[in-house]
């Protein structure tokens, strides 16, 4: 694939110790995007393992390392401003998401949507970081009334736009950003 400057699509990906999952998320990254104009950017946030070294060098694939451990959102915000796509999807290193899902996603954006947020339908966590997360997301979403099922979930599509690249993200969380868009 030709990669232009400015690509359709930037696809965020935050690792951290994910030398078992880089390689297999790569190649369906690859299979999911297939015709489609887009970069990676893998955010690596102070790995302590091999995770870049398994990182396959590409044309369209960029690479950012953080020397200690920041957090995920220190990394995602890192990759939204390194970002040049018209359209910016955030997708966890860790499996948790399908990236066959973001077409689905990138098809909701081209009908009009600024964002789309994914949901964990086999979460792999342990049943308290489950129930943690139902109670969380059953609380917030009873005060904003916003329809977002899981706002852990790392997988999200939104349109970019000149004044709004990385306002998502406040403390450790994705939100929604009401006020600024």
């Amino acid at each position: 694939m030709t990669q232009t400057s400015s690509p359709a699509v930037s696809i965020i990906v935050p690792l951290y110790n994910e030398e078992e999952n880089v390689p297999i998320l790569q190649s369906e990254l690859s299979a999911a995007l297939q015709g489609i104009d887009h970069e990676i950017i893998f955010v690596d946030d102070g790995s302590a393992d091999r995770t870049i070294e398994r990182i396959g060098a590409a044309p369209n694939v960029r690479l950012m390392r953080f020397e200690k451990n920041a957090g995920q959102s220190a990394a995602i915000y890192a990759g939204l401003e390194a970002a040049h796509g018209a359209t910016l999807v955030l997708i966890d290193g860790d499996l948790q998401n399908d990236p066959a899902d973001i077409p689905r996603l990138l098809d909701e954006i081209s009908r009009g949507a600024d964002l789309v947020c994914g949901y964990r339908a086999q979460r792999r966590d342990t049943v308290v970081k489950r129930l943690t997360s139902r109670i969380a997301n059953a609380v917030r979403s009873r005060y904003t009334k916003d329809g977002v099922r899981d706002t852990g979930c790392t997988l999200i599509s939104r349109r970019c736009d000149a004044n709004a690249s990385a306002r998502w993200f406040r403390s450790r969380e994705c939100i929604v950003s009401f006020l600024r868009w």
